[in-house]
């Protein structure tokens, strides 16, 4: 898509400078004070000029104030994220003793001599 937007702005200059160098016809512009004699495709690319850049600035200003816009709502509607937790450290097993030798009664009468 980038292409075909690149290929649209290049075609449509090149048109817009045959169009300025084949029209070698004068005029003059009569300003208050001041008299400016110059092509007149020039007059006509300065009066597109200067309808369309403000129309175009019109249109990038509100797309870009929307963007704005809709990056604020999206951040609203994302769910908090939760702080990140110190990991859980699980406890060391402790070293088992050895049971003692149980003592039964049979073997204590017999070193006993009971």
């Amino acid at each position: 898509m980038q292409f075909i937007k690149i290929l649209f702005w290049v075609l449509l200059l090149v048109a817009t400078f045959i169009f300025w160098w084949t029209n070698e016809a004068r005029a003059s512009l009569d300003i208050v004070a001041a008299v400016i004699e110059a092509r007149v495709s020039t007059f006509v690319v300065g009066a597109f000029l200067l309808g369309f850049l403000p129309t175009w600035l019109l249109l990038r200003g509100s797309k870009w104030r929307l963007q704005r816009r809709i990056k604020t709502l999206e951040d609203a509607a994302r769910p908090p994220v939760a702080p990140p937790t110190a990991p859980s450290r699980a406890p060391t097993p402790s070293p088992v003793a050895e049971p003692a030798p149980a003592v039964s009664s049979v073997g204590a009468d017999k070193a006993t001599g009971l």
